[in-house]
C-alpha cells in the first residue's frame, strides 16, 4: 500500500516526472495519496496492482519488494512529536508491508532514487510476523526487511513486524505506502491513534500564505500559495476577483499539478486579462462560497480572504520611428510614424501629431507618454548627392588559410556580390575573381578584384622509422616554388638515408617556413630468449618475456600476441617474434608444482591395534615424521602425539594429531537393595563412569505392571509405588541409554532383575 504527502514542490513538476504523463492518479499512486483526516481508516477491499504510476518504489534501496497491491496515505505534522500507527488485517493471516517517506523538500519521483527519504520501513512476514504490523514502539528499529526472527534486523531481514515510534517535525510532509504482499482482497484497518497530539488530523482551514503580483504596467501574472494543499475539485477561477485602476480585469487559473491530473496542489497562478494598464493599488479577493468552496484535503473551507499589491514601477513606452537613413536625392519626403494607442506625442519642434514629414537633412525625435510611463526615439536623416564611391583594391595574395575582407560599404546603399550575397562586406578565402554592384538613390557602381591563394607547405618526412640494415630510404620534402635546407647542408628536395640517425629539413615559400625531422633506425637484431626450463608453484605466475625492440608482431603457442606471456599452468610454451627484418623462435618447459594438500584429521582414539596416518599430497613432495621417517604414510600403534612436515620447492606444511587410548563406558547394576530409609542401600539405581544421555529406566513387578520409570540417571527407585512400599521380592528392570565413547555415541538396551528385601 502507498501514501503520499507533498507541500513544497508544485505538482506540475511531479506529474511531468512520471512516464504516465496525463494519467489520472489513484489512491494507489503517490500523487493520489489519501489525506489523513481521522484516526481510523478501514479498507474493506484491498485493491490489486499499483495504480496508474507504476514502479514508484526502488526495491534495491527499500526494505519492501516494491509496491504490491498498494494504497498511499499523506499527512502534514502540526506539532513535533512521535508518529505511530497500527495496521490490522481483516484476515489475520495476511502479510502487509509498509514504508514511510519524508517528502517535505522532495517530489514523488524522488522516492525511487533517494534512499534518504525513507524514514521507517517494515517488510516482515512469515512465522510470527504475519498479521498486525506498524510503528508501535514494539522494537527500537526503524528498518526491517523480509522474513522474521533475525536479530538485529537489516534492510534485507526482519526481527518482528513492529518498528519504533517515529520522531516527526512540525511542518514536514510525509507519505505512507502500504503494500499487500499476500495479495488477499480482504483489506485492513489503519489506526493512527498512537499519533494523537502531533496534529496529523487536519482541522484547521487553509490560509493564503503568499501573494506575488506584478509591480509594473503590462504585468499579468499573480502567483499565490496556500498554507496547505487544496483539493483540486474545489477551486476555480470564479473563486478570485481582481479590482484596481484600469480594467475591468478577468482572471484565468493555472493549477499546475491540478491541471496535470493531480488531486491536490498548494501553488497556483492567475493570469490577468488584459494586462495591467495603470499604476496603483490592486486587491485580490478570494470567495469560498458557491459551487467551488475552496477546501483543503480534509474538507476545511478557506472562507473569505483579500490581499493587496501595488503596481508602482513605470515602464518605458516602446517607440521606434526607424533607423538613421537618408532621403536620397533632393526633393524626396520621409514620413515618420510614432502612432501607439493611448499616448500623447511631442516632436522636436513641439508638434503633437502622431506622424511627422521630413523634407530636410537633420536629427528628428519624438516623446510618447501614457498612464504607464514615457519613451523617446530619434533618427538622423541625410541627403545623398552622388552614386556610391567604392574601391576593392589591387590583386591580393593569401597564404594558406588566410582570408581577405572585401569592403564595399557606402551609406544608404544596397549590394550584390558575384555569389548573390547582399552584405556590404564579403570574406574571401578561395582563389578567384570577386565582383560587387553597389546601388543608392543616386546611381550604381561596379568594382572587382582577383584573389590569389598560395597553398600551405605540405611537409612530412614520415616520423620515426625502423628499417633493416642495408635498406635505402628516400626522404622527400618536395613542395611547389620552395627552397630546402637539410641537416647535412644539402639543398635538394629529397635525400637518401642508409644509416641510423636524426634527419631534418627546412622548407621555405613566399608565405611561410616549416621544418620537419625523422629518426631513422636501421635494425641489426639479436634473437631474444625465453630462458631455461623451470618450475611453477600453484597460485604463482611466471611472466615469459620475448620482447624485441622495434617489433610488435608476436605469436605464442595459443595464438596470443603480446610480447610478455603470463604462465599459470605447467607445460611447453613456444614463442615467435617477427620484425620487418627477421623471425625468431624459442621454447621453454614449465614444470607445475601443485599446492600441498593433506590432513591428518582430528584428534582420535586408538581402539584397534594400529592407526594408519596418511600425509600424501598430489605432485612431488618430501616427508618427515616425528621419528625422522620419510614415507608419506605412518602406522601409529600406541597413543601419543604424531607430527609430520610435507615440503617441496614451493612450500612447507606441518600437521599434528593426538591419538588417545580407547574409551569404554560400563554400566553397573545392583541386584539387591533394602529400602528401609536407614541411609544404606535404600534405592536401586544403575551406575556408570560416563553420563548416559538419553536415559530411560523402567521397573516391573512379577505380573508385568510398571511400578517405576525415570529419564534421570541420578534418580533411583526407592522401592515404592504410588507412594507406598512394594512387597519384598524380585522385580524386573529394563534400561535404554546412550553413552559417548571415543567421540562416538553408543546406544545400549539392557535388562535384569533386582530383589527388594525388607
Amino acid at each position: 500500500m502507498k501514501h503520499l504527502f507533498h507541500r513544497i514542490l508544485p505538482f506540475l513538476m511531479l506529474t511531468l516526472s512520471f512516464s504516465g504523463k496525463g494519467q489520472i492518479p489513484t489512491n494507489q499512486d503517490c500523487l493520489g495519496a489519501i489525506p489523513v483526516c481521522q484516526q481510523i481508516y478501514s479498507e474493506t477491499l484491498s485493491p490489486s496492482g499499483d495504480g496508474n504510476y507504476n514502479n514508484e518504489i526502488n526495491t534495491s534501496i527499500s526494505c519492501t519488494a516494491g509496491e504490491l497491491n498498494s494504497i498511499w496515505y499523506t499527512f502534514t505534522v502540526d506539532q513535533s512529536g512521535n508518529f505511530g500507527f497500527l495496521l490490522t488485517p481483516n484476515d489475520i493471516n495476511d502479510d502487509y508491508d509498509w514504508s514511510l517517506f519524508n517528502i517535505t523538500t522532495a517530489s514523488c519521483e524522488d522516492i525511487f532514487s533517494n534512499q534518504n527519504l525513507i524514514v521507517s520501513c517494515n517488510a516482515a512476514g512469515g512465522g510470527t510476523c504475519d498479521g498486525l504490523t506498524g510503528a508501535t514502539g514494539g522494537t527500537n528499529f526503524d528498518i526491517q526487511g523480509a522474513g522474521c526472527g533475525v536479530n538485529p534486523p537489516t534492510i534485507s531481514n526482519a526481527l518482528t513486524a513492529f518498528n519504533d515510534l517515529i520522531p516527526v517535525i512540525a511542518g514536514n510532509t510525509y507519505v505512507l505506502m502500504v503494500s499487500n504482499w499476500t495479495g488477499s482482497p480482504n483489506g485492513y484497518t489503519l489506526d493512527f491513534g498512537l499519533s494523537t497530539g502531533i496534529g496529523i488530523f487536519d482541522e484547521q482551514p487553509p490560509m493564503l500564505e503568499t501573494l506575488s503580483g506584478p509591480v509594473s504596467c503590462g504585468g499579468q501574472d499573480i502567483d499565490i500559495e496556500f498554507s496547505e494543499y487544496i483539493n483540486c475539485t474545489t477551486i476555480d477561477a470564479s473563486n478570485f476577483q481582481l479590482t484596481g485602476p484600469g480594467g475591468p480585469y478577468t482572471l484565468s487559473l493555472d493549477g499546475n499539478g491540478c491541471d496535470n491530473s493531480a488531486n491536490f496542489e498548494n501553488s497556483f497562478s492567475l493570469i490577468i486579462d488584459p494586462p495591467i494598464s495603470s499604476m496603483g493599488t490592486f486587491t485580490l479577493s478570494i470567495n469560498s462560497t458557491g459551487a467551488f468552496p475552496l477546501e483543503d484535503l480534509c474538507g476545511n473551507p478557506i472562507g473569505q480572504a483579500t490581499a493587496d499589491f501595488d503596481v508602482d514601477v513605470p515602464i518605458p513606452v516602446s517607440v521606434n520611428i526607424g533607423n538613421d537613413t537618408s532621403i536620397l536625392c533632393v526633393g524626396q519626403t520621409l514620413l515618420l510614424n510614432a502612432t501607439i494607442q493611448g499616448s500623447t506625442y511631442v516632436w522636436q519642434d513641439g508638434s503633437t501629431n502622431p506622424t511627422f514629414s521630413v523634407t530636410q537633412p537633420g536629427t528628428y525625435s519624438v516623446t510618447l507618454t501614457n498612464a504607464c510611463g514615457s519613451g523617446s526615439d530619434s533618427i538622423g536623416v541625410t541627403y545623398l548627392l552622388e552614386p556610391p564611391q567604392i574601391e576593392l583594391g589591387p590583386t591580393q595574395n593569401l597564404c594558406g588559410s588566410e582570408t581577405a575582407l572585401l569592403d564595399a560599404s557606402s551609406p544608404f546603399s544596397i549590394y550584390t556580390w558575384q555569389d548573390g550575397s547582399t552584405d556590404p562586406t564579403l570574406t574571401a578565402s578561395l582563389e578567384g575573381l570577386y565582383a560587387v554592384t553597389v546601388t543608392n538613390a543616386c546611381g550604381t557602381t561596379l568594382d572587382q578584384v582577383f584573389i590569389n591563394v598560395i597553398p600551405p607547405i605540405d611537409l612530412d618526412l614520415g616520423g620515426d622509422q625502423s628499417h633493416c640494415l642495408g635498406d635505402f630510404v628516400l626522404l622527400d620534402a618536395t613542395n611547389e616554388d620552395a627552397s630546402y635546407q637539410w641537416q647535412d647542408g644539402s639543398t635538394n628536395s629529397s635525400l637518401t638515408a642508409t644509416q641510423t640517425g636524426n634527419y631534418s629539413v627546412t622548407v621555405t615559400t613566399l608565405c611561410e617556413t616549416q621544418s620537419n625531422n625523422a629518426l631513422l633506425t636501421f635494425i641489426d637484431e639479436t634473437s631474444p630468449e625465453l630462458g631455461q626450463d623451470t618450475f611453477l608453484c600453484e597460485g604463482d605466475t611466471i611472466f615469459l618475456d620475448f620482447s624485441l625492440p622495434g617489433s610488435n608482431n608476436y605469436i605464442w603457442q595459443d595464438g596470443s600476441t603480446d610480447p610478455i606471456y603470463p604462465v599459470t599452468l605447467g607445460g611447453e610454451y613456444t614463442a615467435r617474434v617477427t620484425t620487418q627484418c627477421n623471425s625468431f623462435d624459442d621454447v621453454i618447459f614449465i614444470y607445475f608444482i601443485p599446492l600441498i594438500s593433506y590432513d591428518l584429521g582430528r584428534d582420535t582414539f586408538l581402539c584397534e591395534a594400529q592407526y594408519w596416518l596418511d600425509a600424501s599430497t598430489p605432485g612431488p613432495a618430501s616427508y618427515e615424521w616425528q621419528d625422522g621417517s620419510k614415507e608419506p604414510y605412518f602406522i601409529a600403534d600406541a597413543p601419543g602425539e604424531y607430527r609430520v612436515s610435507v615440503f617441496n620447492e614451493c612450500e612447507l606444511i606441518s600437521d599434528t594429531i593426538q591419538i588417545k587410548e580407547c574409551e569404554f563406558c560400563d554400566m553397573y547394576y545392583p541386584t539387591v537393595f533394602s529400602p528401609n530409609f536407614d541411609g544404606i542401600n535404600d534405592e536401586f539405581r544403575p551406575f556408570s563412569e560416563c553420563p548416559p544421555q538419553p536415559f530411560l529406566l523402567r521397573i516391573f513387578d512379577r505380573w508385568g505392571a510398571l511400578v517405576f520409570e525415570s529419564e534421570d540417571p541420578e534418580a533411583g527407585w526407592d522401592g515404592t509405588f504410588h507412594g507406598k512400599p512394594v512387597s519384598a521380592g524380585a522385580y524386573v528392570w529394563t534400561l535404554e541409554y546412550t553413552v559417548v565413547e571415543n567421540n562416538l555415541a553408543r546406544a545400549v538396551s539392557s535388562g535384569g532383575s533386582v530383589v527388594v528385601i525388607r
